[in-house]
């Protein structure tokens, strides 16, 4: 009973990962396309003026917050890939241990037959 609980467990963590890595790559490419519009628009505004140095005030701003959500998300998929590593060799070692004991307790009981 315990295979399914745990394929489940991985395949949730596996969709997780997923989601994690296409909000990431969303949130790039609208970056980067503020990033162009940004360089667009700064031939229009004059660094110089006052809606100018404002737009680019802004600009910088959210620059900075959507590196920190990028950031953060990345920090997000590391986890779970490393979470996804540590069950796999868990579920191996558990494997392993279980083969043992099994084996362990063949060999007792051909002992006292």
């Amino acid at each position: 009973m315990a295979t399914p609980l745990q394929q489940s467990t991985r395949a949730s963590t596996t969709a997780g990962i997923n989601a994690l890595q296409s909000a990431h790559q969303g949130i790039q490419r609208c970056k980067n396309d503020v990033d162009t519009t940004a360089g667009n628009l700064a031939v229009a505004y004059s660094a110089n003026s006052a809606d100018g140095r404002e737009f680019q005030n802004l600009l910088t701003q959210w620059d900075g917050q959507a590196q920190i959500i990028l950031n953060k998300l990345q920090g997000l998929i590391d986890r779970l890939n490393l979470t996804l590593q540590t069950h796999g060799s868990t579920q191996s070692n558990i494997t392993d241990m279980i083969r043992t004991s099994s084996g362990a307790a063949d060999s007792a009981y051909n002992q006292l037959t």
